[in-house]
């Protein structure tokens, strides 16, 4: 996989046709201009999709609940989490997921904290801490292509190469997309076991 330098390499001179770098702390413009963009261009895809390589999940910690008239339970939202996808009892959202359904609870989310009603709760969420030896090569690919596009008026101040970076950027997106779905089957139809359905799980 490519490291940091080879993402931004490929932006530089692939898309903008710019000299590459050795370091992205050399002081040159282009290294600059790629120290300032990478972190925030990794952050906005990881926001964009659900991208299996950056899904983690967690058994969430409980604390002494300060809401009871509203939630019956409160936990501590993950530290990485820069979205998430479900709160649930995990072998419940297994089975809401077999049927189609939602595998997500009601719930509210503060900036460090989860409330909810559900006993045991687990959450699968979009970490914002990947290292980028786990990137697939689309998704490799499609960084390149938008920090290109992020960089490309303040080093070139020229709107067409600036233009057909953002094209190859969205490009570039869609097809990551489309290969990381291609890399989780899709789900089978089951029912979810009575022994839940007793427990009120849903």
């Amino acid at each position: 996989m490519p490291s940091k330098v080879q993402i931004c390499n490929r932006a530089l001179s692939t898309y903008l046709g710019l000299a590459r770098i050795t370091s992205l702390t050399e002081g040159t413009p282009e290294a600059e201009q790629c120290q300032i963009h990478y972190d925030d261009t990794v952050q906005s895809l990881l926001e964009s999709f659900w991208w299996s390589f950056a899904t983690e999940r967690q058994i969430l910690a409980e604390l002494t609940n300060d809401r009871t008239t509203e939630w019956n339970y409160k936990y501590v939202r993950p530290a990485t989490e820069i979205d998430i996808h479900w709160v649930n009892n995990a072998q419940a959202a297994r089975y809401l997921k077999e049927a189609g359904e939602n595998p997500d609870t009601p719930r509210e989310i503060t900036a460090s904290h989860i409330y909810c009603d559900v006993e045991l709760a687990t959450c699968e969420f979009t970490s914002g801490v990947v290292d980028v030896s786990q990137f697939s090569q689309s998704f490799a690919d499609a960084l390149s292509a938008a920090i290109a596009a992020n960089i490309a008026m303040p080093l070139t101040e020229d709107l067409k190469r600036a233009q057909n970076a953002m094209s190859q950027a969205e490009d570039k997106l869609g097809k990551a997309m489309v290969h990381d779905e291609q890399q989780t089957p899709p789900a089978t139809y089951g029912t979810m076991p009575e022994s839940l359905k007793i427990r009120g799980i849903t």
